[in-house]
């Protein structure tokens, strides 16, 4: 029977570097797939120089705009389903420069909020299982450690009837599952040595909770 997976990522674009060959296997063995974008991406750089014209002047231009063309190419070729969760992108602060993360982005609002709006997700989509990242936010991006946060939380509560009651029945993910670590000497690593913060864990998807005894619900 197929069963039904949550990918919980913090920008589009993470769930073509993080994850991506999974959903793809899915989907085509009949399954169904979800990813939730945290987060529109706005704050993001342009790392690839062979982007050309004119992509890059529109990413220039309306880089919110340019993440939205690139998420739906993605959702195409992996042939997944796809939420914006609707918070905007904390961006990537340099703390040697004094720099902090501005206030009404994602990592700064309430966990509650958040954790709200993805158990409505959750309890709309029924997932049997749900992926997100380690406690470190697989690298140290204040946008990476608040998808992990809210994941769990959400993970959690989805599951408690007395929690968030108007966002739908409560329903138990079965199995939770994270993504950690990043690529040696990749953007992640470049991140991690930029705030001062050494990166730790695995760096594939590995068990971290599966709800016992109760069984795995099908739809």
């Amino acid at each position: 029977m197929p069963f039904r997976l949550l990918a919980v990522h913090a920008h589009p674009d993470d769930e073509s570097s993080k994850g991506a060959a999974t959903a793809a296997k899915y989907v085509a063995e009949g399954h169904q797939v979800m990813v939730v974008s945290c987060t529109g991406g706005e704050a993001g750089d342009i790392l690839n120089d062979q982007l050309g014209e004119p992509a890059t002047s529109r990413a220039h231009r309306d880089m919110a705009g340019y993440r939205r063309t690139e998420m739906a190419a993605a959702q195409a070729a992996l042939g997944i389903e796809h939420v914006w969760l609707g918070y905007h992108d904390s961006g990537l602060p340099d703390a040697e420069q004094g720099e902090t993360v501005r206030p009404g982005t994602f990592s700064t609002v309430p966990l509650e909020y958040s954790t709200e709006t993805l158990v409505r997700v959750v309890r709309r989509f029924r997932p049997h299982v749900l992926v997100t990242y380690d406690e470190n936010g697989g690298y140290p991006h204040p946008d990476h450690i608040r998808t992990h946060e809210v994941s769990v939380a959400a993970w959690r509560d989805a599951a408690d009837p007395t929690r968030y009651p108007a966002a739908g029945p409560a329903w138990a993910v079965s199995d939770l599952r994270r993504h950690a670590g990043a690529e040696p000497g990749g953007h992640g690593a470049r991140a991690a040595r930029r705030v001062g913060r050494a990166l730790r864990g695995p760096t594939g998807p590995v068990h971290v909770a599966r709800r016992r005894p109760r069984p795995l619900r099908r739809p």
